[in-house]
């Protein structure tokens, strides 16, 4: 009899109780919400085109070089040994110089890069939390750390529209 009143008490606590049970969950794709947002495409375009234009530079800047290499190397025989190695360590130097400016100026892209996408991340996650309050959703999971769902869970595209109609004005820098 105590038995019965147990199992019917436990029965009842997992149907009516438990607050997992209750709970709206949902799920959403962040990089293609980052990817896909008009701002999103924004400052992927910007990077990518800061990218580009570093890269020419630096490819123009390397060529220089490598004619200047080119230049002391058909000099080696005409050249003093001394005067030799001392273009030598010029040409050198110049490249150390050369190499320590690309670093800093990928450094450089790569910090302004991560705070801007950070500041952005921060923007949809507002974004995120009033669509949630506003859906009455409790709890919206990555879908980058699910193994698989509902496809009627998925509020991907949903948080996307909400993104674009909220976040129109950015500062990239």
């Amino acid at each position: 009899m105590i038995k019965n009143k147990f199992f019917l008490l436990l029965f009842l606590f997992l149907l009516y109780g438990s607050p997992s049970l209750s709970q709206n969950i949902a799920y959403a794709n962040l990089d293609l919400i980052i990817k896909k947002s008009e701002v999103g495409k924004k400052i992927i375009t910007h990077f990518n085109e800061k990218n580009k234009i570093l890269i020419d530079n630096f490819k123009q800047n390397q060529k220089k070089l490598k004619e200047k290499e080119n230049e002391l190397i058909s000099q080696k025989n005409i050249l003093e040994a001394d005067e030799y190695t001392k273009k030598v360590d010029e040409l050198k130097k110049e490249i150390n110089i050369f190499n320590a400016n690309n670093n800093k100026k990928v450094n450089d892209i790569n910090i302004k890069k991560d705070k801007v996408s950070k500041s952005f991340l921060n923007e949809i996650n507002l974004v995120i939390k009033d669509f949630a309050e506003s859906n009455k959703i409790d709890i919206i999971i990555s879908s980058k750390h699910m193994l698989i769902g509902k496809s009627s869970l998925d509020v991907t595209e949903d948080i996307l529209k909400d993104v674009n109609k909220k976040i129109k004005k950015f500062k990239i820098e």
